[in-house]
């Protein structure tokens, strides 16, 4: 997967952030680039190339990895590497989320809600600029609905749910949200709660008590049908009938982290209304 290679590429330009050298001399560093432009010829390409054809953007995503060897063979500033390593990471971002599309064109279940349509699309873009790791949560629990043969659905809504968590807490610090005068945790909890934190991030916004409650009710919607679903045992007449159903309950909870999450992004009012009436 793509995302594999955006996350080795976002911790190597991590590394290089947390340094003061003027320039990369160190041979670890060195290797580390040159494996991972190696990693990309020998393995990711032909995933791109699949998903976007042989364009000119993946020509020029070339040229942007041997850049990248080149650098690698010599002493060069640190800053030139973090620029052509952010060029690259965006282009990748790009590319998986096309790479996303094109599964969802060829997945299988090509009619229901979990293929990838341009309201999904455009959370995709979002998260993948704001939080990749989120993104990947997603696009994984997009990939997991469109798949024939599983067995559980328990991971798929985990990773739905995981998104949504990751978006709110970079949204919402606990240490902020408890800095609000009059703030308390709930019963039973060492910190805020998702309903909690949404609160924060509306109210932050001049969101009256009804736009909140709307968006909370929803995460306790959510809340509830993650753990029916987490909790379900295989009790039921068939197994085949019995993922069916899982499978609807989670296509349910999608739409609800869906609708939620463009709420707290503010993607866009249209993208909203398509998920809502799916």
């Amino acid at each position: 997967m793509i995302q594999e290679l955006l996350d080795r590429g976002s911790t190597l330009s991590g590394q290089l952030k947390r340094r003061s050298s003027v320039n990369v001399n160190d041979r670890d560093t060195k290797e580390s680039a040159i494996a991972l432009a190696a990693a990309y010829f020998s393995t990711f390409r032909t995933q791109i190339v699949r998903a976007t054809g042989e364009t000119d953007a993946v020509r020029h995503h070339d040229e942007s990895w041997q850049s990248l060897v080149r650098l690698a063979h010599g002493n060069n500033p640190r800053k030139t590497y973090l620029k052509l390593l952010g060029s690259i990471i965006r282009e990748l971002r790009e590319f998986s989320v096309l790479s996303l599309a094109r599964a969802a064109d060829s997945g299988g279940r090509s009619s229901g809600p979990s293929d990838l349509s341009p309201a999904e699309h455009a959370l995709v873009l979002t998260l993948e600029g704001l939080l990749p790791s989120a993104a990947a949560s997603y696009r994984q629990g997009l990939l997991d609905l469109q798949g024939a043969d599983r067995l559980s659905y328990r991971g798929t809504v985990s990773e739905f749910r995981e998104a949504l968590r990751e978006t709110l807490d970079h949204l919402s610090p606990d240490a902020e949200v408890t800095r609000r005068p009059g703030f308390k945790l709930e019963d039973g909890q060492k910190r805020p709660t998702m309903k909690q934190k949404a609160r924060f991030v509306l109210t932050s916004r001049g969101r009256g008590k009804t736009q909140t409650a709307v968006t909370e009710k929803a995460i306790g919607v959510i809340e509830d049908l993650v753990g029916d679903v987490v909790r379900a045992t295989y009790d039921r007449a068939s197994l085949a009938t019995h993922l069916e159903t899982t499978r609807a309950e989670v296509l349910r909870i999608k739409r609800y982290v869906d609708t939620v999450m463009f709420d707290l992004l503010e993607v866009t009012e249209g993208a909203t209304r398509r998920l809502t009436t799916q």
